[in-house]
């Protein structure tokens, strides 16, 4: 079998592909080996500096979970500093970088994959493959899409503000960027495929699964607000998982509250944090959402501990580490997902019942958030919407994606505001820089549309 390290060699070079109508400068070596078995593949899928871990932060950096003191914005790079205090001329293309990489890599995967000889493995092992790389194609475009296209609406899914669709591993393959509805299209289909094709669950939550595709597609839909195609998938997803811990055996006295691939993960993917602004040293929480845990809620203690100087810092990354921020796929936000949904389409009392298993779980016992008390749509939806808030904080890819759907629903749109040494930077609701600028190079270079600003 070839090793991984050889293998990869094919996609080194894609460091270059911001300059391109294609994903590279120059082409591979013909020197390097070229996968040839389901195992190469296979290798390929489960390379986890790859495909689990260095997803996009901007939209992170950008959120409203935290702060940075004078000191620690001051000492982050200048690319870093710029995401934080929403320059419209932020530099982005770090992120786009190893998207667009691992999609390349999805790619040789999808073009080589029917014709790798079995080498020892089998028919089913190969389908798995296939959904695999299916499944980390979409994913890695639905972590682009709140980054780099507007907030979708039915009414500019036209518009040619969506993504480059890369479906080849041509090199030399034009650089076309596609309208917003064929952009969300293409991550739907990819992860219908997924499902196809995928165990329901993996060996280890690094890989791919049917309750992942599914739970994937529940996120898109209710970024796209077509809550019932979401509920639909959430309810498929926790039909195969939907394991909640409880917090009130989790130990708050330890750096980390949890450990890797802990029984909530459906999926395990990984930030990319060069930045460092997230970073417990630097990362201070947000007063406002330290305030919205009344007495009681464990998340407190299990998320957060406080510093010497009186601030927050968060230590309750899924990753396992808090190291680096959690950025997969978990079945607390599966449920927050499906009670959304359910409110949203009238039905209260199942929503507020998917409420309650979770915040069984999430509160001391013997104490409880006052549901029985909610009697209406407009204070249940509300009161979901600040769960969210609450249990996905420093959770990678939600809340940047969350702020720029809910900025479409004057009730829920909220001004960012940031004050850094006697200056103050303000974010208003869809504001066009909620949308990333495409790399500079990849605009000059293939002609594609820029961004508005």
């Amino acid at each position: 079998m070839i090793s991984l390290k050889k293998i990869l060699g094919l996609g080194i070079i894609v460091y270059s592909m911001l300059a391109c109508e294609g994903y590279l400068a120059e082409k591979p070596s013909s020197s390097l080996a070229i996968p040839s078995t389901v195992a190469d593949f296979q290798a390929l899928v489960d390379y986890q500096a790859r495909m689990n871990e260095y997803y996009p932060d901007c939209g992170d950096n950008a959120s409203d979970y935290f702060y940075l003191e004078a000191a620690d914005w001051n000492a982050r790079p200048e690319w870093g500093r710029d995401t934080y205090v929403w320059n419209a001329q932020a530099d982005a293309s770090r992120d786009w970088l190893v998207c667009y990489e691992k999609i390349f890599y999805t790619n040789t995967i999808l073009q080589g994959i029917d014709d790798a000889a079995l080498g020892g493995l089998n028919e089913i092992d190969r389908r798995h493959v296939k959904g695999s790389a299916f499944f980390l194609r979409g994913w890695t475009y639905l972590h682009l899409v709140p980054l780099f296209t507007p907030a979708y609406d039915a009414s500019i899914a036209n518009s040619p503000y969506g993504l480059p669709l890369r479906l080849t591993p041509d090199i030399n393959a034009e650089t076309i960027r596609s309208s917003l509805g064929d952009t969300y299209e293409q991550i739907e289909s990819d992860l219908l495929a997924a499902i196809r094709l995928l165990p329901e669950r993996p060996v280890l939550a690094t890989r791919p699964s049917k309750a992942a595709a599914h739970a994937a597609l529940a996120r898109m839909y209710l970024m796209k607000g077509q809550f019932e195609d979401a509920l639909t998938h959430a309810d498929s997803c926790l039909a195969i998982q939907s394991e909640l811990m409880d917090y009130n055996a989790i130990d708050t006295s330890v750096f980390n509250s949890f450990d890797e691939l802990n029984p909530e993960v459906i999926f395990h993917a990984e930030l990319q944090g060069q930045s460092g602004l997230l970073a417990p040293s630097y990362a201070r929480v947000d007063s406002s959402l330290i305030q919205l845990y009344s007495h009681g809620d464990l998340r407190l203690s299990v998320f957060y501990t406080k510093r010497p100087d009186g601030s927050w810092q968060f230590k309750g990354s899924y990753e396992g580490t808090n190291y680096t921020i959690f950025a997969g796929l978990a079945t607390d936000e599966v449920y927050l997902i499906k009670a959304e949904c359910l409110i949203r389409l009238g039905d209260l009392s199942n929503g507020i019942d998917v409420m309650r298993k979770l915040l069984v779980n999430r509160w001391r016992k013997g104490t409880s958030p006052e549901l029985n008390k909610i009697s209406d749509s407009e204070t249940a939806l509300e009161f979901v919407l600040m769960e969210r808030r609450k249990e996905l904080a420093f959770r990678g890819g939600v809340r940047w994606a969350d702020l720029k759907r809910l900025n479409k629903d004057e009730r829920f749109a909220k001004v960012l505001i940031r004050d850094i040494d006697g200056v103050t930077y303000e974010l208003e609701p869809n504001d066009p820089r909620y949308s990333f600028l495409i790399p500079t190079e990849v605009v000059l270079m293939s002609g594609v549309l820029q961004n508005e600003r």
